[in-house]
């Protein structure tokens, strides 16, 4: 398939949702409260984690290490799923999420809800159906993931027609705009291409997101994961790495990257919430976050922002703790205010509109500079329309850098021109406009 990326996802932002996290109802219903405020501040799609029905067995031989290592007892695993067509009591049922989409796009908004497709729940009601379904080992028995869920087999015509068809009741049925794949790259790449042509012939504006690195799956899907991307800013932060090395790691990724290839550019979600050992807003405070935030705006690729990231949310997140099973673990307090909180509202905002309207950012080439400095992120991204360039300052000391002062500034923060000197100090950006 020669896979083109829709015009309108090059313009947009993803903002996921983990509704256990998102808010202390931790229902769709609570989310849809929320939709006219996401859209004010301009996101334009909604990315749903797993809300299908899961597996609720209390039996802990088939829950994974991770689920059991954070204690809250839940038996329910957003990623152990039960059955792909029915919505989880937890969150709801379909008619609240066929409501929840209808908002989303009365408000501009484009929904992708996340598919669980290399493996399933142990007590899935179609493996007792098709117990061909499931993967087998040599001796007969059922093919295990690292994370303790049967193996779905590809090798099946009815599972994977089975899959299909679920793929496209959501996007037929319930209107969909499309979908992010749990660990994308270990299902076959013939499987994706299949299944974007099929939903494609429904909604052809639809996407596919792939939770993985593999270069030659952005044949078909609109945009591969960036786990490389997040890790590296993460050793910036920790000054494990410089950014030099991050330059050399961006640059040796895009060089196997086809021209329609993009990559997400994320820093929390609802993995590294769970299992870094802290937030990245509550250690390193907000203008770190800010800085990071607008890094993933200017960056080649598609941003997306957690889930309480716009209200500068410091709380301890887990994805295995729900209302019923909260263990030590918080959620978003959606009712905070307060001069961070204004703050991190305002450049999101300001973020979501400069995404939206400059086709640089859209569609630009990304130049790294070469930087005196161990911690400081300098590049621009260069199209025919010009370029916009991001500094950033991810050091502990303030720099003093050569600077054009009839550069157009965009945003920044913690920053001083004056006399031909940038001054930024710890945690300062800038973005601007090179003349």
């Amino acid at each position: 398939m020669n896979n083109i990326v829709p015009d309108w996802f090059k313009k947009t932002s993803i903002y996921q949702i983990n509704p256990r996290t998102f808010s202390a109802e931790g229902t769709i219903n609570a989310v849809t409260k929320e939709l006219p405020f996401l859209a004010e501040l301009g996101f334009g799609v909604m990315y749903l984690c797993p809300i299908f029905d899961e597996d609720d067995s209390t039996d802990k031989t088939m829950w994974s290490e991770r689920q059991i290592k954070y204690k809250t007892d839940n038996p329910k695993n957003p990623y152990r799923i039960n059955d792909y067509f029915e919505i989880d009591s937890e969150y709801g049922n379909m008619q609240d999420l066929r409501e929840f989409v209808s908002e989303s796009h009365r408000l501009g908004m484009r929904v992708i809800l996340d598919l669980v497709y290399y493996h399933i729940g142990p007590n899935a009601k179609i493996l007792k159906t098709h117990p061909e379904f499931a993967a087998k080992n040599e001796d007969g028995s059922i093919k295990l993931t690292s994370w303790n869920f049967p193996c779905l087999n590809y090798q099946n015509e009815g599972l994977r027609e089975y899959l299909w068809c679920n793929m496209t009741y959501y996007v037929g049925v319930i209107g969909v705009d499309g979908y992010r794949c749990d660990v994308g790259d270990a299902v076959p790449l013939d499987f994706w291409s299949e299944a974007k042509r099929r939903i494609k012939a429904i909604n052809p504006e639809a996407i596919m997101i792939n939770e993985g690195q593999k270069p030659e799956y952005l044949s078909v899907f609109d945009a591969n994961y960036g786990f490389s991307w997040h890790n590296s800013v993460y050793d910036v932060l920790h000054h494990t790495i410089t950014t030099r090395e991050l330059a050399e790691k961006h640059k040796e990724k895009a060089s196997q990257l086809c021209d329609e290839g993009l990559i997400l550019r994320d820093m929390d979600n609802h993995d590294t919430v769970t299992d870094w050992p802290y937030r990245i807003e509550e250690h390193f405070g907000s203008d770190c976050m800010e800085a990071i935030l607008s890094l993933n705006y200017v960056i080649d690729g598609i941003p997306m922002v957690y889930c309480g990231n716009e209200l500068a949310d410091k709380a301890r997140l887990n994805m295995f703790a729900n209302r019923f099973h909260r263990g030590s673990y918080d959620v978003t307090d959606r009712t905070v205010n307060g001069t961070a909180v204004e703050r991190r509202k305002k450049i999101i905002k300001e973020l979501n509109a400069l995404r939206t309207n400059c086709t640089t950012l859209q569609n630009g080439k990304t130049k790294w500079y070469d930087s005196d400095f161990d911690w400081v992120v300098h590049f621009s991204r260069v199209s025919d329309e010009g370029r916009i360039a991001y500094i950033g300052n991810f050091g502990t000391d303030e720099i003093d850098i050569d600077f054009n002062e009839k550069s157009e500034i965009l945003l920044s923060k913690k920053a001083c021109i004056q006399k031909g000197h940038l001054k930024l100090q710890n945690y300062g950006y800038i973005i601007y406009i090179e003349p």
